[in-house]
C-alpha cells in the first residue's frame, strides 16, 4: 500500500469529501495483505480517533459508523502482523479461486459470455487511469482486488475535495459522475456478495468486524451518491482455462496492471 497520510481539516462541503478519502483509505489498509507498517497504524491511537470523525463527516446521517469503526479497530488488539496475515490467507487463499475472493470480476452472471470478465476488468482499470492511478507491478495484485478499489475509491473523493476547494466546477462534475459509476458498476456492485460470503466463512474476528463497518459504509456511500447496492446473492463465476487464456496478456492488461495471473 502507499505511505500513510494524516486526515488534514477543511471546510464543510470539502471536510465530508476527504473524510470519505481518508476512511476509504482506512478500509484499503484493512483489507490488504497485512504488513506490519500499517497494521500497526490501525491500531494506533491516532488513526483511530482520525477514523471516528472521519465516519461521522462523511456519511452524518449513518451515526453507527464511529462504533463500528471502534469496535474494527479494537478487535485487532492482540494480534500481531504475522497472526493477521495466517488470518488473511486462511479467509482468501492463495489464489482468486478461494471460497471468498476479494476480486470483484470473480462475481457476477455465471453465464455470461467469456470476455465479460475480461472487459469489466478492463474497465475498471480504464477508470483507474483516467483519475491517474496506474498499479505498479511491485504491487503484485489485480487490479480489481478489494483494497485496491478501496484505494481508488479514497483517491477519487480526495480528487473531489479539491475540485470543490478550488471552485472547479466540470471537475466537480466529473468526480461526482465517477462515484456513482464506480460504486454502481464496480464497487457497490460486488461487495456485498462479497460480505455475505464472509460471513458464511469462519474467519478471524477482526476480519468479521471490518467486513460490518465495510458494509455499513458502502450502504451508506451508495445511499449518498443515489445508488442501489447490488445483490448479495451474486454467485462466484466458473473458471476454465479458456478465460484464462483470455487474461494471459491476451487482453491488453497485462502490460499496464500489475498483478494479472498467468
Amino acid at each position: 500500500m502507499s505511505a500513510i497520510p494524516a486526515m488534514p481539516t477543511r471546510s464543510d462541503t470539502v471536510a465530508a469529501a476527504v473524510a470519505r478519502s481518508f476512511a476509504y483509505r482506512f478500509l484499503a489498509e484493512a483489507f490488504a495483505a497485512p504488513e506490519p507498517e500499517g497494521w500497526n497504524w490501525l491500531g494506533s491511537p491516532t488513526a483511530t480517533a482520525q477514523l471516528s470523525q472521519a465516519l461521522t463527516d462523511a456519511w452524518p446521517a449513518t451515526t453507527v459508523l464511529p462504533a463500528l469503526g471502534g469496535t474494527a479497530v479494537r478487535a485487532l488488539a492482540g494480534t500481531d502482523p504475522v497472526a493477521a496475515a495466517r488470518d488473511h490467507l486462511a479467509a482468501f487463499g492463495y489464489t482468486v479461486r478461494s471460497a471468498c475472493p476479494p476480486h470483484e470480476i470473480e462475481y457476477g452472471d455465471t453465464k455470461a459470455d467469456a470476455l465479460f470478465r475480461p472487459h469489466r476488468l478492463a474497465d475498471l482499470v480504464a477508470l483507474y487511469r483516467a483519475f491517474g492511478l496506474e498499479i505498479d507491478e511491485a504491487v503484485h495484485e489485480r487490479a480489481d482486488h478489494l483494497a485496491i478499489e478501496c484505494e481508488f475509491a479514497s483517491i477519487l473523493a480526495a480528487r473531489a475535495a479539491y475540485a470543490l476547494e478550488q471552485q472547479l466546477p466540470d471537475a466537480i462534475a466529473v468526480c461526482a459522475q465517477a462515484r456513482v459509476l464506480f460504486l454502481r458498476e464496480h464497487f457497490g456492485r460486488w461487495v456485498p456478495a462479497f460480505l455475505s460470503r464472509l460471513r458464511s466463512q469462519p474467519c478471524a474476528t477482526w476480519l468479521q468486524h471490518w467486513g460490518n463497518l465495510l458494509d455499513a459504509v458502502l450502504a451508506a456511500d451508495c445511499a449518498q451518491a443515489g445508488v442501489t447496492p447490488g445483490s448479495s446473492e451474486l454467485r462466484i463465476h466458473e473458471w476454465d482455462e479458456t478465460e484464462a487464456a483470455l487474461c494471459n496478456g491476451e487482453c491488453g492488461l497485462a502490460s499496464g496492471v500489475g498483478g494479472i495471473p498467468d
